[in-house]
């Protein structure tokens, strides 16, 4: 009797066990089948055109809507506090300090995704204008001697990018702003390319249509007060480029100059993927050191959305702080703090990544004022 209950057992984990087989050889083949047949999103470059300038344009827009609508609305009231972009909002009636990043402006139309990848082989987009060139070359080498402002403006425009960010299915998403730091490298805030998945540059010196560039680097977290930082590589760069050097800390009272894309700014140049870097000049107030020994630099160069990642310089041209968010209060919106992380910072990041850069020092401290 025992023997042939043994034997019914064994019947039955066998029928058990080749059931479970043979599902799971259905479940494979299932898998595999519509793996093989899925569908393939083929993106023409007239689709990914459109997109594009139909993004910045509904940015222009949005921006223009806001600053005709009455000064007492709500998103104006937000705007001239500085509070467009990522936010760490106090609590209501605190009058407590509000941060907000220059940063991507998002497309409300648009799932933002935490994940980067490769940009496509090609960007093509159609300008409406001929990029403004400078009558003034930029210098061939860095220095520490103080340069004419016009050759100041020439380094910057040939060295300053604007950053522009995609979904995976090139959905524009915003833009901020980046920095050649080698022939074909650029540095820019890592909040400005963490929401994309595929990433290209533009500026009157790279032509008339976007670069695509593929991210190589980026520091762990975007945190206020943590090195936040990116790199971005590209192909096939014009020879007309120009990279800037990175200094160390600016000093008090030095005089630097802001250089980048602010949304508010550019929102009425007629080159819609192209247009005119704006530049900015102010002292440094204060150099504020972090826990993690990082240090802010607080300055007086204006910089607004669109402006993160955009280099501060020295009147020599040398980096000495990546633009980076705006400290804003409630119930002031004259009051906003406009702060960078510093060039010791920048360098300390790209020495740990690997990446070439040249170091120069930071001996433009008496430089003149205009």
């Amino acid at each position: 009797m025992l023997a042939k209950q043994h034997i019914s057992q064994m019947k039955l984990s066998n029928r058990t066990f080749a059931v479970a087989a043979i599902i799971l050889v259905a479940l494979n083949l299932f898998v595999y089948l519509w793996w093989a047949n899925r569908p393939f999103v083929v993106l023409r470059p007239a689709d990914v055109n459109r997109e594009i300038v139909a993004g910045l344009e509904a940015e222009s827009q949005r921006i223009q809507e806001m600053l005709d609508s009455a000064c007492t609305s709500p998103e104006m009231q937000a705007y001239r506090r500085g509070e467009v972009g990522p936010l760490l909002r106090a609590q209501p009636g605190s009058g407590a300090a509000i941060t907000s990043r220059p940063t991507v402006t998002p497309n409300a139309s648009v799932a933002a995704t935490p994940d980067v990848s490769t940009p496509p082989s090609s960007v093509s987009v159609p300008t409406t204008a001929t990029p403004i060139e400078s009558p003034v070359a930029p210098p061939d080498q860095t220095s520490t001697k103080i340069l004419p402002q016009e050759q100041l403006v020439a380094l910057l425009e040939a060295a300053t990018v604007r950053v522009l960010v995609f979904s995976e299915q090139m959905k524009y998403l915003g833009h901020g702003t980046g920095f050649f730091i080698d022939k074909n490298t650029v540095v820019t805030n890592r909040h400005v390319i963490e929401a994309g998945k595929k990433f290209a540059i533009t500026s009157s010196f790279l032509g008339k249509e976007p670069l695509p560039v593929k991210l190589i680097a980026a520091t762990r977290d975007s945190e206020y007060t943590n090195p936040d930082f990116a790199v971005l590589r590209a192909d096939k760069v014009p020879a007309t480029v120009r990279p800037l050097a990175i200094s160390t800390q600016p000093q008090l009272l030095q005089t630097v100059v802001a250089s980048g894309f602010p949304s508010s700014e550019i929102r009425v140049d007629a080159n819609i993927v192209t247009p005119n870097t704006v530049f900015s000049q102010g002292e440094v107030s204060v150099l504020q050191r972090q826990p993690n020994n990082m240090v802010l630099v607080l300055h007086t160069a204006r910089i607004a959305t669109g402006s993160s990642g955009g280099p501060l310089v020295n009147r020599c041209g040398n980096v000495v702080g990546v633009n980076t968010f705006i400290g804003a209060q409630t119930d002031k919106f004259s009051d906003r703090s406009l702060y960078a992380l510093s060039g010791n910072a920048l360098r300390s990041f790209l020495d740990q990544s690997g990446v070439s850069y040249q170091k120069i020092a930071n001996d433009c401290s008496s430089d003149p004022k205009n």
